[in-house]
């Protein structure tokens, strides 16, 4: 190991640099669909090694910078497959998500490695000082103009069940601040400060840290299924109808009579309830008298018909993307519009400086795109369901703010209606139900999702799938809903104060180090 380092610290900056963007590459292959975690440790470990060869502020922040835009290059390719589905319009557009937004979520990398530089730390205390602040701006990715918190470390476990069951204690960030922790250990065995018996002792001590973690998280999974609400079978829709064709006026009809006949197949069980996905209905809804007579009839007797549909002010120019209960008789019981805009898909951020700067002069695409509006304050984060009691509704990417499942009013379980068709066949659908499941695991509550293309499916309040329809093909899931976890879980119960906690608790851990140092 001695001999690694001094080859590194002999290394123009360029190839570590290089090197650092290749262990970032290397990291987006531990989140869904590979979930190759034995990398954890290679990419973490690596990124600190790379990190000590750093001489000053500049490149300590580069260090990191390269390899967060590695991990989200890899990570996050597929966001540019969307800029496809109408390439004469919005092919030029494609560098922006592709490498433009890598760049600009790279910066909270780069940040976490230099504000590690900046405490002057050695030794375990500068792993304990990294894993902290490398969380700390995790949090800031999430928040900083409007959040992207895509593809948290901890998100690595999606496909170990037991581990994941840590979120219900202590979040997605909390796991994640464990997973970089251990997984940075190994850096340690390049420390010259420590004696061979000390370094054999941590990576131990570390080994046997993650195995009390699963050996827990499995203790807490039963091996019995959680009870089912009574009364409460529901029959998920997933049309696959392809984005390209979706919102072509000589189509739309095609689409919903597609809805209308999966909903109707006979399989020898009758749902009670249809849920349909994210603007399933490609028509608005609330003001088309026709569809709403056309859509009664295949409502089940005493159910009702839960759908994603946009929705407009018959007055002005507003719109919102919507998910909306359809009962017997014709009637709208409940309105749920989507609070979490998609930038430059659903709404254009700094519209009139892009215009003042000439911006949508070059990419015309730019000005012609069209905003939903946000809901009132009080617009319901929650539709109360006759016979299903009252459900926590997430459209699309919602989903992935953990903090966003807070509600003035309480829940029985979760639905997360979405429409993954703009990315094909790519990562992006399965690190979207990757988070969905992780969400079930933190609140102790059924996830139930329906997605137009997949991956629709069932989880309930431990993370276990029950059902779902793979990715790119259509068909319907016919289940009834599990009950959520008596008594909840810790995280439901108390939050993000818990990770938030345990963050600055390490960090400060961390800069104990500067102080017996001082001393």
């Amino acid at each position: 190991m001695k001999e690694l380092t001094d080859s590194l610290s002999q290394l123009r900056f360029w190839k570590v640099a290089a090197l650092s963007f290749f262990l970032g590459l290397l990291l987006a292959t531990t989140f869904a669909p590979l979930h190759l975690v034995f990398f954890l440790p290679v990419c973490f470990s690596g990124l600190l090694i790379l990190f000590g060869t750093a001489k000053t502020k500049s490149q300590a922040f580069f260090v990191g910078w390269w390899f967060g835009w590695g991990q989200f290059i890899a990570g996050l390719y597929w966001i540019g497959i969307a800029f496809t589905i109408d390439a004469n319009a919005h092919a030029a557009l494609i560098p922006l998500p592709t490498l433009g937004l890598p760049a600009f979520l790279a910066i909270f990398s780069g940040l976490a490695t230099l504000a590690t530089y900046l405490v002057n730390v050695r030794s375990l205390y500068r792993i304990l000082a990294f894993s902290g602040f490398w969380v700390l701006f995790e949090y800031a990715r999430g928040l900083v103009f409007t959040g992207f918190p895509w593809n948290l470390a901890g998100y690595s476990w999606g496909n170990v069940l037991p581990m994941l069951q840590w979120v219900s204690y202590i979040g997605i960030y909390g796991l994640t601040l464990v997973t970089v922790l251990i997984s940075s250990i190994p850096a340690l065995l390049t420390d010259k400060s420590l004696s061979t018996s000390k370094k054999n002792t941590l990576i131990l001590l570390d080994c046997l840290f993650l195995a009390v973690l699963i050996a827990v998280g499995y203790a807490r999974i039963p091996n019995t299924p959680l009870e089912m609400f009574a009364d409460s079978q529901i029959r998920i829709v997933q049309p696959n109808i392809q984005q390209a064709e979706k919102w072509k006026a000589d189509k739309k009809l095609g689409h919903v009579k597609k809805l209308v006949e999966l909903s109707k197949q006979e399989t020898g069980i009758k749902p009670k309830y249809l849920i349909w996905p994210e603007t399933a209905v490609p028509y608005f809804l609330t003001t088309d008298e026709n569809l709403i007579f056309y859509l009664q009839r295949i409502v089940p007797e005493n159910g009702r018909l839960i759908t994603g549909a946009p929705r407009k002010n018959a007055h002005s120019k507003q719109y919102w993307n919507s998910v909306q209960i359809l009962d017997q008789a014709g009637n709208i019981n409940g309105i749920y519009d989507k609070r979490h805009l998609v930038p430059y898909g659903e709404y254009m951020p700094l519209r009139n400086f892009t215009k003042a700067i000439g911006l949508t002069s070059l990419i015309p695409a730019l000005d012609k795109m069209s905003d939903f509006s946000l809901p009132s304050e009080t617009s319901p984060k929650t539709l109360d369901i006759p016979g299903l009691g009252s459900a926590r509704i997430l459209i699309c990417y919602e989903v992935a703010f953990p903090w966003e499942m807070q509600s003035d009013t309480s829940f029985n379980w979760i639905l997360n209606v979405t429409n993954d068709a703009w990315f094909g066949k790519t990562s992006g659908p399965y690190q979207h139900l990757v988070i969905a499941k992780t969400r079930a695991v933190e609140q102790g509550m059924s996830v139930v999702r329906a997605a137009n293309s997949g991956v629709s499916a069932i989880f309930d309040g431990y993370g276990r799938l029950l059902q779902m329809i793979p990715l790119d093909e259509s068909g319907i899931i016919d289940s009834s809903i599990p009950q959520a976890l008596d008594g909840g879980t810790l995280y439901k119960k108390h939050g993000e104060l818990i990770p938030v906690f345990l963050v600055l608790l390490i960090i400060v851990s961390g800069l104990i180090g500067k102080r017996i140092k001082s001393q």
